[in-house]
């Protein structure tokens, strides 16, 4: 209990208390802070306690709702952390309560970090904790630092956090993003690290907007007018009238309507904003207070960046999944797929194999989406479908003049479209070699020499390219350039076909699901034999062939339930024939009186195979009579 004398010279507000502990008063948000520990929260410096650690279980439970934003996070969470672990920092991700969902540390800091609970599962609020960088910034709901002793426990003095939000629908706070050092000589950048923390978060809310708005017509507004930087996007959706239904974070700033939110209006009629046509390659220049706006259509459902994918290019299967759909559970397609998206955000070339049908294309797709190249444009050639006449000028572009028939601008070609985003090469093994030597050119030089030109024109883009041919093979074999394998191979990321896949039931599930959704049947669900019949097929066209099958099914599945009359034609055979070999069966068991190995040999066959029938028949012995 502190004394009388302790009680006077004790500082008697927030604001003193803040400056006796060496802060800079300026500081209002910690100084109010300090005065919510003091006067609402009740808490001590001295006698903080050590964060509160939800156990495994509980966590996955926390993660549950907020598992699309914590997907869609994780790459950007993992740039930010190779960025910043040189300088000692660790970077984390909470929701909006304060549980820390995602968690990035070095091995030199994992026993400081333990030492003040700065761990996965822990629960930093403001009420419990004092000031902290994400408690503080779950009550302000905007981006800051907490700078060593400006932290209200005496414990955590030895840290600095600097954090922002994400938000969600209806401008709800989602999660915090979050990075802390415990070391003092990284405080000379803290500027620079805001600056990182909150262009970061934004990528994020953007990616988690485009994910809520799928299928909604969207406007993309950008100071600038290439729209390669994500963070300094705002994003508004339409309904099919016009009006703004929802927007990210900065809408409100940048789109007042009268009441300061632009939720409800039209995007016409936004109060003090003037638009004008524009002929630099957008729908329209936009200006607010003075400044020009860059503002584009795009439908969310679509590229997450400004995307150019001219119409001879390879077109997706309608509902191409997303990233989350395609890895599923296998792990060893989740370990593949997350090397793939770290390495192509390093610009290493990644080389996707597997079967027709495997998703390679929705893959490389789903790529660019999820990382750090999603501002740029994501440009898809398919080599074995450009007609050999026109393979030049279709990639390399030309000039005016160049030759007989040519446009009277010129044209940029496909590679220069690709600049600043991803160059996606479907059926590279089909690739004619002369087009082979001069892809490899523009690869080691990072330059093009457009048909007609003088000068090439330098070009930057990451590179993926896909083919079902064995590209090694193809090298041995004398059909393809080794050099250009080698620097289209940074990695090999080998796609299972489904019917190896260690999560097909769940993957299954989770299309007949989607595709549910999109045919407005949210709750779509697969009867017991139904399920048994897909997940017993060969799927010889993979995952193409299982969005075929699921479209097809939800059109006939009126009340909601899949059941085997609802899957095309060629599954009812295998229905009937398992009818067939039921009812043998069971026929040979209750003349054996069940007898296993007496059946067995009736039906000609081992007494373990006639187990594995009877299990995946799903044959019970019956009771016996008057019991």
């Amino acid at each position: 209990m502190k004394s009388a004398e302790d009680q006077v010279t004790a500082p008697r507000t927030a604001s003193q208390r803040v400056q006796a502990a060496g802060m800079q008063p300026s500081r209002t948000r910690i100084a109010a802070s300090w005065e919510r520990c003091l006067r609402q929260h009740g808490l001590e410096r001295h006698r903080i306690a050590f964060p509160q650690i939800v156990s495994e279980r509980e966590l996955k439970d926390v993660r549950a709702p907020i598992d699309d934003l914590i997907h869609l996070a994780t790459p950007e969470l993992d740039r930010l952390f190779t960025r910043l672990a040189r300088y000692d920092y660790v970077v984390s991700l909470t929701d909006a309560a304060g549980v820390t969902v995602l968690f990035r540390c070095g091995d030199q800091l994992a026993s400081e970090c333990r030492a003040v609970g700065v761990l996965p599962g822990a629960v930093w609020t403001e009420e419990s904790q004092g000031t902290n960088g994400i408690g503080t910034c779950i009550k302000e709901q905007r981006a800051l630092s907490v700078v060593r002793g400006e932290h209200f426990g005496e414990s955590l003095a030895g840290l600095s956090c600097t954090v922002a939000p994400i938000f969600g629908a209806a401008g709800r706070l989602a999660a915090v993003l979050n990075v802390t050092t415990p070391h003092a000589d990284a405080l000379s950048m803290q500027g620079l690290v805001r600056d990182i923390v909150r262009r970061s978060a934004r990528r994020i809310e953007n990616r988690y907007f485009e994910r809520r708005n799928r299928g909604r017509p969207v406007l993309r507004i950008s100071a600038q007018d290439d729209f390669t930087d994500l963070a300094a996007e705002v994003r508004v959706a339409l309904d099919g009238g016009g009006r703004i239904v929802d927007a990210t974070s900065d809408a409100a700033r940048l789109l007042p309507g009268e009441s300061g939110a632009p939720l409800g209006i039209r995007a016409a009629e936004l109060h003090g904003v003037s638009t004008g046509h524009s002929d630099r390659g957008t729908d329209a220049v936009m200006t607010h207070q003075g400044r020009r706006f860059f503002v584009r259509r795009a439908r969310a459902d679509r590229e997450s960046a400004a995307s150019v994918v001219p119409a001879a290019a390879v077109a997706p299967p309608p509902g191409v999944p997303d990233i989350a759909t395609l890895v599923g559970h296998d792990p060893v397609v989740i370990e593949r797929v997350h090397l793939a998206r770290r390495l192509l955000d390093r610009r290493l070339p990644i080389l996707l194999q597997g079967e027709t049908g495997t998703g390679k294309s929705a893959l490389a797709r789903a790529l660019h989406n999820a990382g750090m190249h999603a501002g740029g444009p994501f440009v898809a050639i398919n080599c074995a479908a450009i007609p050999a006449e026109l393979i030049e000028s279709e990639l390399f572009g030309y000039r005016p003049g160049a030759f007989t028939g040519a446009a009277r601008h010129g044209a940029r070609g496909r590679i220069l479209e690709a600049d600043g985003g991803v160059l996606f090469l479907d059926e590279i093994g089909d690739m004619p070699m002369a087009l082979q030597t001069r892809l490899l050119q523009v690869l080691s030089d990072g330059e093009v020499v457009p048909v007609g030109a003088a000068q090439p024109v330098r070009v930057s883009f990451a590179v993926v390219s896909a083919s079902l041919h064995d590209i090694a093979d193809l090298v041995r074999q004398g059909r393809f350039r080794q050099d250009l394998y080698f620097r289209l191979n940074g990695a090999t990321a080998l796609l299972p076909a489904l019917r190896e896949r260690a999560d097909k039931g769940a993957l299954i599930d989770a299309v007949f699901r989607e595709e549910g959704a999109e045919a407005g049947m949210p709750n779509l669900a697969l009867d017991r034999t139904a399920l048994r019949l897909l997940v017993s097929h060969a799927w010889p066209g993979n995952i193409r062939e299982l969005r075929h099958v699921a479209r097809y099914a939800a059109t006939l599945a009126e009340d909601g339930i899949v059941t085997p009359a609802c899957l095309p034609p060629y599954f009812r055979p295998a229905e009937a024939g398992m009818r067939d070999e039921r009812n043998i069966t069971e026929a040979a068991l209750t003349r054996a009186g069940w007898n296993v190995s007496r059946a067995a040999r009736h039906l000609g066959i081992s007494r373990a195979t006639l187990h594995r029938r009877i299990a995946s028949l799903d044959l019970s012995r019956p009771p016996p009579r008057g019991g």
